[in-house]
């Protein structure tokens, strides 16, 4: 027995050998199974809902303009499906103005939030050299630190300008942003190992950004379009 156990062993072992050593010596575009690894980085538009209801003296502009980086992981089991992971770190900023009655202008507020996010997804791909590529799943996100900078009104009817990092409370805001995440984009594959492209990502959150810390809050949510470049290497 112990004998059989033995052969068996070596012939596992050879085997694993060999496919190992055809792993390295076949390109990846040829093959059925490979991971990769790349870098990810472009803009982002982030749209801040939040349902105003009697705060009519206060006023969101429709988008904000940020910027996306991260690493992008994945592993294809076939050529045209991949499971796919981003680590990324992304801004949604938000502009906001506040109206007096007795002011001529309003004073603006823009703030800056930034937050890593975790997209998770699965990726559809059409074509050989160049491709075609489809892709959704869930992210989750974390918010990380905020900013703003703007004008406010004091107690004495002066105008004053800040420009100041906004400090958490644990109580108020939620940290914590998940959602849904959509997208497609168009890639090349260069010189059998190397893919280089483009995409267009779509972050739905679904979860309040704050926490249930008053009664008849209304919620708010970030909506956030995102382009990136993305270089990755078949391994």
């Amino acid at each position: 027995m112990k004998k059989i156990i033995l052969f068996l062993t070596i012939v596992a072992a050879v085997g694993c050998l060999q496919a190992q050593d055809e792993l390295s010596t076949t390109p990846p575009t040829t093959r059925t199974r490979h991971f990769s690894v790349g870098v990810v980085g472009g803009f982002d538009r982030n749209y801040h809902s939040i349902d105003m209801a009697y705060m009519t003296d206060y006023s969101y502009d429709k988008y904000a303009t940020g910027t996306t980086f991260g690493l992008q992981l994945a592993y294809h089991p076939w050529r045209w499906l991949a499971l796919r992971a981003d680590v990324v770190m992304i801004e949604k900023n938000y502009h906001r103005s506040h109206v007096f009655k007795y002011l001529p202008d309003p004073l603006p507020v823009t703030t800056t939030n930034d937050y890593l996010n975790v997209p998770v997804v699965l990726e559809l791909s059409f074509g050989k050299n160049v491709r075609v590529n489809m892709f959704g799943g869930g992210y989750y996100g974390y918010w990380l630190k905020s900013h703003r900078v703007g004008k406010t009104y004091d107690f004495a009817n002066n105008v004053v300008e800040f420009d100041e990092d906004m400090e958490f409370d644990e109580v108020r805001d939620n940290r914590v942003d998940m959602g849904f995440v959509y997208g497609a984009g168009l890639s090349a594959i260069l010189l059998d190992r190397i893919e280089l492209g483009c995409e267009v990502k779509w972050y739905y959150g679904v979860n309040d950004i704050q926490n249930p810390y008053m009664v008849h809050l209304r919620p708010r949510y970030n909506t956030t379009f995102a382009i990136q470049a993305c270089l990755s290497y078949w391994l």
